[in-house]
C-alpha cells in the first residue's frame, strides 16, 4: 500500500494520468482496430493471508508503526493485520510506445479499516526502447524489493526487514513524474532513473496527514547475470501539521522555548535518504544486503539501518536467515526547558512538555535475527513460517506501539508469523 493513504482515489496528477489513459485507449481503438490487436489489457492480482503472534504483551508489535494502529501483543494474541492484504492490477498496452498500470491494494490502514487505496496509477511513454517517461503515482525504487514489497509471493521472507523498509522511510509511492534510461555494458545492464513529486502519509492518532514535498530522487541499478547493485538518493521537505500545536506551546516560553521548537519541529524541514543494496541469486541460493542512512532535520534525527539475508533452495523449500539492525545517531533525549527558572504556575507545564519531547526523541531502533522457510506448494502459492527475535537498543521502543507500564526496553521479544502468499 502506498503511504498516500489519505484517499481511496488518486491525486489530481494521477487523475490526469488516468484520464489520459482512457482517451488514449479510445483513440487507439479507433486508429488501430483494422491493423493490430492493440490496445491490450491484462488483469492480475496478489494477496497474503497471515497471522502473527508476539511474546511481548506490554505493547503491540507491528511491521509499520507509522501507519498501523495496532498489532499483536497487548491488543490481541494473534493478529492478521500485519501482513494480510489483497491487490489487483490492470496493465494496458495502448500503442507500442504508450502503456499504463493501475494497482489497488486492500490492507490494514491507519484507521483500522481495510479500505482499498491506489498504490500505482501511471502512464508510461517510451521515447525510445531504452528511454521512458512516466507520470502519475509511481512506486519508489528506493530498495531492491521496492517495486514488489507488497507482493509476498515475490519475496523469500514473510515481510521485508522492518528496521530498514518500514521504520526508516515509510514512503512507498510518488505522485509525480520520473524518467529512466537503460544502457548496456557488454552483457550487463545499467538503468538510471530520476524522479520528482510528493507523497502523503496518514498515521494513527494524527488529525491531519503528513506530507513530503519536492521529493527529488536519483536511482541507479546495475545488473549483470545473477548480480544486482542499486544506489538511491532522495531529498525532500517534510510537513507534519499535527505537530504544530505541540511545538507552538514551547514557543510560548520565549526564546528558550523557540530554540527547542526550531530544533525539533517538522515545519518544512529538509530530509534526505541514501541507500545501497546488492543481491546475488544464481538460482540454487541467494544473498542480499541493503544499507540506508536517513537525515531528518527534526525530532526524528539521523538514523542508519542495514540487513543481510541468505537462503538455499532445496526443491520446493527455501530456508533463510536474516540479520537486521538500526541505530539513531542524533540525541535521544533533551533537558528541554528549565522549570527552576520559571514561575510556579508554568513549571508544571514545562515539565510535561519536556516529558512529551523526550518520548518523541526516544529511538525505535533494534536488532533482529529472523529464521524462516518458504514452501512453494504450487505454481502460484507459497506457505511461509518465520520466527523473529528482536532486541531493542538501549532505551529504545524497538518500533513497538501502545507501550504500557512494565515494558522493559532491555528485554528482547519474539514474533512468530505464518503466511499464505498467492498470485493470480
Amino acid at each position: 500500500m502506498s503511504s498516500s493513504t489519505d484517499t481511496i482515489f488518486p491525486t489530481r496528477l494521477t487523475s490526469i494520468a488516468l484520464s489520459a489513459l482512457l482517451l488514449a485507449a479510445s483513440s487507439a481503438r479507433a486508429d488501430d482496430s483494422a491493423t493490430s490487436t492493440l490496445p491490450t489489457f491484462m488483469i492480475s492480482g496478489f494477496g497474503t493471508i497471515g497471522m502473527a503472534r508476539s511474546s511481548e504483551h506490554r505493547a503491540d508489535y507491528t511491521n509499520s508503526p507509522s501507519t498501523k494502529p495496532n498489532g499483536t501483543g497487548i491488543s490481541r494474541n494473534w493478529s492478521p493485520d500485519l501482513d494480510t492484504r489483497l491487490g489487483l492490477q490492470i496493465a494496458a498496452t495502448i500503442t507500442p510506445s504508450l502503456s499504463a498500470v493501475f494497482q489497488v491494494i486492500s490492507q490494514q490502514q491507519y484507521d483500522n479499516s481495510y479500505r482499498p487505496t491506489v498504490e500505482w496509477a501511471n502512464i508510461k511513454y517510451a521515447i525510445t526502447p531504452d528511454l521512458t517517461v512516466r507520470v502519475g503515482r509511481i512506486a519508489f525504487p528506493t530498495f531492491l524489493a521496492g517495486d514488489y514489497r507488497n507482493v509476498g509471493y515475490a519475496m523469500p521472507w514473510v515481510r521485508p526487514p522492518v528496521e530498514l523498509y518500514s521504520r526508516m522511510i515509510p514512503m512507498t509511492a510518488n505522485d509525480g513524474i520520473d524518467a529512466s534510461y537503460r544502457s548496456y555494458i557488454g552483457e550487463a545492464t545499467n538503468t538510471l532513473q530520476l524522479s520528482y513529486g510528493s507523497d502523503v502519509l496518514r498515521s494513527p492518532g494524527l488529525s491531519s496527514p503528513s506530507k513530503v514535498q519536492n521529493i527529488a530522487g536519483l536511482f541507479n541499478t546495475f545488473s549483470s547475470g545473477p548480480a544486482t547493485l542499486r544506489v538511491s538518493y532522495q531529498r525532500g521537505r517534510i510537513i507534519v501539521p499535527s505537530s504544530d500545536a505541540f511545538f507552538n506551546l514551547y514557543r510560548q516560553f520565549g526564546p528558550a522555548g523557540t530554540v527547542i521548537a526550531d530544533n525539533y519541529s517538522f515545519d518544512h524541514k529538509p530530509i534526505s535518504f541514501l541507500s545501497l543494496g546488492a543481491s546475488y541469486d544464481p538460482g540454487d541460493w541467494f544473498l542480499m544486503s541493503e544499507w540506508g542512512s536517513g537525515k531528518f532535520s527534526s525530532v526524528l534525527g539521523n538514523q542508519t539501518a542495514w540487513y543481510a539475508s541468505g537462503g538455499y533452495r532445496l526443491g520446493t523449500w527455501t530456508p533463510y536467515l536474516t540479520y537486521s539492525t538500526s541505530k539513531k545517531h542524533s540525541p535521544t533525549s533533551d533537558p528541554g526547558l528549565d522549570p527552576a527558572g520559571l514561575p510556579a504556575f508554568a513549571a508544571g507545564s514545562a515539565g510535561a512538555l519536556n516529558g512529551a519531547l523526550n518520548a518523541l526523541l526516544r529511538p525505535s531502533t533494534s536488532a533482529t535475527i529472523s529464521l524462516g522457510t518458504r514452501w512453494d506448494v504450487g505454481s502460484n502459492v507459497a506457505l511461509k513460517l518465520q520466527l523473529d527475535h528482536t532486541r531493542p537498543t538501549a532505551g529504545s521502543s524497538a518500533g513497538l506501539i501502545h507501550i504500557t507500564p512494565g515494558y522493559r526496553p532491555d528485554a528482547g521479544f519474539n514474533v512468530l508469523s505464518l503466511t499464505v502468499d498467492f498470485v493470480f
